[in-house]
């Protein structure tokens, strides 16, 4: 599988929760909580995105 650049979609949405559609290239509805985000995203007719929360900080961490 290629990777998939997620840093426009992260500096765009720091903190809020996401629906993306299935290529993870599109932002489908967003929300402070994940209800808001799924319920903006099937109001635009999208039945099952891609949920996630987008960090407010892009970190890496070793372990």
């Amino acid at each position: 599988m290629k990777a998939i650049d997620m840093a426009p979609i992260m500096k765009k949405y720091p903190g809020y929760f996401v629906a993306l559609s299935y290529d993870r290239k599109k932002v489908l509805g967003k929300g402070r909580t994940p209800e808001e985000a799924l319920k903006e995203a099937n109001r635009k007719g999208y039945k099952d995105p891609i949920l996630t929360r987008i960090p407010y900080e892009n970190r890496s961490y070793l372990l």
